[in-house]
């Protein structure tokens, strides 16, 4: 068996005689390996080739060969590498074209919200002022037995039912103002989105103002 003395990290102070070998072909394999070229030179490779017997033209022709294999290679890699840089590009305008158009329409909505909720004030307006002038003519109507019958009463309770028609005409021509915004593209997705009416009614079909 084979002892060897050891010293902390350090090399041993005493080797065995069992051990020489195995120390000799190491230290010969490491000098071998920091002897060794990185690199070979083409006349190098050229003698390799005379000791193999191998023509000097075919090893001229395997290194232009080679070159031309690395020259593709690294177009190929500069190629990749344009594409990749092209795409990253590509990629961050993407992404301001998407938050610009993002921004655009939500600008566009809100700018359709506003005047679809300005339209919808404008129509309760009117409904309000309908439902004054009917409460006005129905107030009228219930004290027609107490005016005195003639051409005066008559155009009194005539000039009461124009004042309502024209109040619904009005509320007609701004109800459908909005329906015609709300039922439109892409307003109507912004009605769909904000809970807004999607249709108001026209006076034919309101039973109570």
């Amino acid at each position: 068996m084979s002892t060897t003395t050891r010293t902390g990290g350090g090399p041993p102070k005493d080797v065995a005689y069992d051990d020489v070998n195995e120390l000799i072909a190491t230290a010969t394999r490491l000098m071998q390996k920091d002897a060794a070229p990185d690199t070979l030179t083409p006349d190098d490779v050229r003698k390799i080739g005379e000791e193999l017997d191998i023509p000097a033209r075919y090893v001229d022709q395997a290194l232009e060969a080679l070159a031309r294999r690395r020259e593709e290679q690294a177009r190929e890699a500069q190629a990749k590498e344009r594409l990749a840089r092209l795409r990253r590009v590509k990629a961050r305008r993407a992404a301001w074209v998407g938050a610009a158009v993002v921004g655009v329409l939500a600008v566009s909505g809100l700018v359709m919200r506003n005047g679809l909720t300005s339209t919808l004030a404008d129509v309760a307006r009117q409904r309000a002022q309908v439902r004054n002038v009917v409460e006005r003519r129905e107030s009228l109507r219930a004290r027609q037995d107490t005016l005195t019958p003639g051409l005066a009463r008559d155009a009194e309770l005539s000039g009461a039912d124009n004042r309502v028609a024209i109040e619904q005409r009005r509320y007609d021509e701004r109800a459908a103002d909005y329906n015609a915004s709300a039922t439109s593209f892409p307003t109507g997705w912004v009605v769909r989105l904000t809970g807004l009416p999607p249709v108001l009614p026209l006076s034919s079909e309101v039973s109570t103002w």
